[in-house]
């Protein structure tokens, strides 16, 4: 067997259903030179089943027999991969056919760039929602401080959308299994201060699915894992102490959109001190819970009819390459 460009590391557990889907984009690569790498993490739920009709000598299934963690079955697919380059898909995500493809071309044009991320779809509602980040927002590439890789500021990606050239792991390390959110932010941070160049392409090539899995994550411990991910970045202290800050009122952010805003505003004040008082999101945090929910509710519904009925044309045709990859989900 020719050895791949890509090996394409996919970790799962309980998710047998979404799990095939997220084969049938791999397999739906217009670039054919890919390996995947698929690590049930002793799920029990007929994964294995579901799976079992996959034929293609590219797919390479491992079946642990208890569960240690994403991060932890991460690092079994890429000691096992062969691919010169490292690309993530998260088993409820999906991959777009040109994603592949797309990233050969862009690595083929920049050789010193070892850290690849794509702009993707956001799928919540049975649509699509838009793009995760907006294209034409201002994104640092090439060698950038290891700080960079945590909270949303400076590098808007998710580990769906990355692509890492294997050699980095070997350089820099794995990622920390001790760490439950947050793995991929800290590993990244290492690699930055390592050297390790970025690139992007601003294109959606992939599909993010939110459910309720992400709507209701423990942020809190978000918020203590990015500050493992801050230490290990090699951030000076004024600039780590602004940043903790930073980070503290982006998660104070997700808390209070998750209508938690009591946890929300007792981070802010523990991070921000005095200074809280003249923030428009602690002052928000006094909104009762029912109003909340209810300017939520009207969000969605504006949202459901802005990607639905007036939805444009790029986001229809990715929107029936989902509804194919689905479909035979279910035909599974």
């Amino acid at each position: 067997m020719n050895t791949p460009l890509f090996s394409v590391v996919m970790p799962t557990y309980r998710r047998a259903a979404s799990t095939a889907a997220a084969v049938r984009s791999v397999l739906a690569q217009a670039d054919a030179r890919w390996e995947c790498l698929v690590v049930d993490d002793g799920s029990g739920d007929g994964t294995q089943a579901a799976l079992s009709g996959f034929a293609d000598p590219r797919l390479r299934f491992f079946w642990n027999g208890k569960n240690r963690g994403q991060h932890a079955c991460r690092n079994q697919a890429i000691r096992e991969a062969r691919g010169e380059w490292i690309a993530f898909l998260d088993s409820d995500d999906l991959f777009l056919p040109e994603r592949l493809s797309k990233l050969a071309a862009a690595i083929s044009t920049r050789p010193s760039v070892g850290f690849w991320f794509t702009n993707a779809w956001v799928h919540r509602w049975d649509r699509l929602i838009g793009p995760l980040f907006d294209a034409n927002r201002t994104i640092p590439e090439g060698k950038v401080p290891g700080w960079y890789a945590v909270g949303d500021r400076w590098l808007p990606y998710v580990t769906t959308m990355v692509c890492v050239r294997k050699s980095a792991f070997e350089k820099t390390g794995f990622f920390r299994e001790d760490l439950r959110i947050l793995e991929d932010t800290e590993l990244y941070a290492r690699m930055f201060t390592d050297g390790l160049e970025v690139g992007v392409l601003r294109e959606p090539l992939a599909v993010r699915f939110i459910h309720e899995g992400q709507i209701t994550r423990d942020h809190q411990r978000d918020f203590l894992e990015s500050m493992e991910a801050l230490n290990s970045s090699g951030a000076p202290a004024p600039v780590a102490a602004a940043h903790r800050v930073r980070v503290a009122r982006e998660v104070a952010g997700y808390l209070w959109r998750s209508l938690k805003p009591a946890e929300a505003r007792a981070l802010l004040e523990r991070e921000l001190g005095p200074a809280v008082r003249a923030t428009a999101l602690w002052r928000a945090t006094f909104i009762p819970t029912a109003v909340l929910a209810l300017a939520r509710d009207a969000r969605a519904a504006w949202m459901r009819l802005r990607w639905g009925v007036f939805a444009p044309a790029d986001a229809r045709n990715a929107l029936g390459v989902v509804e194919r990859l689905l479909d035979g989900r279910a035909k599974s």
